[in-house]
C-alpha cells in the first residue's frame, strides 16, 4: 500500500541506529575524457527514524525534481524501479542501481540446517576472488582455463544480483562458495575446492528449490558441462533430468 504524506515533509534519522548495509560499485566509460573509466563506490546504510515528520530540507536538484515523501512497501518500490525506462543513460543507471539495493534489502538470510547459512551477496573480494582464481573451479563454471580478475568477478556478481538472488554459502561460520537463482529459474552454485565432497552443494541447491517454489516458479534448470560428472550426479540426486545440450531441469 502506498501512503502519500503531505508535501514538504521529511523524516528525522536516529543517529545511534545507523548501521552499514553494504556498497555498490559503479563503473562506466567516462563521457568527459577518452580512454578513461569513471568509478564510484556508493555506500548504503539502514537506520530508524523518529515518529514525527518535519519540514523537508532538500538540495537544489531535489527541489527541481519536486521530491515528495511516500511510504511504500518494498514490493511496490521494486516494481516501480523495475519498469522504469529513460532515454537519459545517467537516470537509467541510477534507477537500476537502486533496484539492485532494493532487491538486496528484500532478501534475507536463509538457514539451510545447523551447519549451513545462505547470506545475501555483498562485496567481499578478499574471500570470493580466491574461489574464482582456482583453475579447476573456473573450468567447472565457465569451461575456461583462465582465472577471474576483479572486473570479471564484479561483473558476474552484479549480473546475478540484478537478475535474481545471489547468496554466499556459509558453512560452520566460513564462507565457502556462492549459489544463485536467476529470475528465469536458472540455478548456479560454486563450492571452493577445500569444501567440496561434504554434501554442501546438495543441501544448498535443495534450499534454492524451496526458494523457487516460494517465488511461484514451476521449474528450475542448471547448465552443467558434460565433463562435470560430480555436479551432474548431485543435481540428478535432487530430481533434475537432462533436457539435452548440457542442460538439466526440475519441474515442480
Amino acid at each position: 500500500m502506498i501512503r502519500e504524506v503531505r508535501e514538504e515533509v521529511g523524516m528525522v534519522v536516529i543517529p545511534e541506529s545507523i548501521r552499514e548495509f553494504g556498497s555498490v560499485l559503479r563503473r562506466q566509460r567516462s563521457d568527459k575524457a577518452e580512454n578513461t573509466v569513471f568509478e564510484q563506490e556508493n555506500y548504503y546504510y539502514i537506520c530508524d527514524v523518529e515518529d514525527e515528520l518535519v519540514d523537508q530540507e532538500l538540495d537544489a536538484y531535489e527541489q527541481d525534481a519536486e521530491f515528495v515523501l511516500k511510504i511504500v512497501d518494498i514490493e511496490t518500490a521494486i516494481e516501480a524501479n523495475d519498469i522504469y525506462k529513460s532515454d537519459d543513460f545517467f537516470n537509467e543507471v541510477m534507477i537500476k542501481r537502486e533496484l539492485r539495493v532494493l532487491r538486496l534489502l528484500k532478501m534475507s538470510e536463509r538457514y539451510v540446517d545447523n551447519e549451513i547459512r545462505l547470506v545475501p551477496y555483498y562485496r567481499n573480494d578478499e574471500v570470493s576472488l580466491a574461489w574464482y582464481q582456482d583453475l579447476d573451479v573456473c573450468k567447472q563454471v565457465d569451461n575456461k582455463d583462465e582465472p577471474y580478475d576483479l572486473e570479471l568477478l564484479h561483473s558476474m556478481y552484479d549480473y546475478l544480483c540484478i537478475h535474481g538472488d545471489c547468496y554466499y554459502i556459509e558453512y560452520n561460520g566460513v564462507l565457502v562458495g556462492d549459489v544463485s537463482l536467476r529470475d528465469n529459474g536458472e540455478v548456479a552454485i560454486v563450492i571452493c575446492k577445500e569444501y567440496q565432497n561434504r554434501h554442501i552443494g546438495r543441501r544448498c541447491v535443495n534450499e534454492i528449490i524451496i526458494s523457487a517454489k516460494e517465488k511461484g516458479m514451476n521449474k528450475v534448470r542448471a547448465n552443467i558441462y558434460s565433463f562435470n560428472k560430480q555436479s551432474q550426479k548431485m543435481f540428478k540426486s535432487l530430481g533434475f533430468h537432462s533436457i539435452g545440450d548440457e542442460w538439466f531441469e526440475l519441474n515442480f
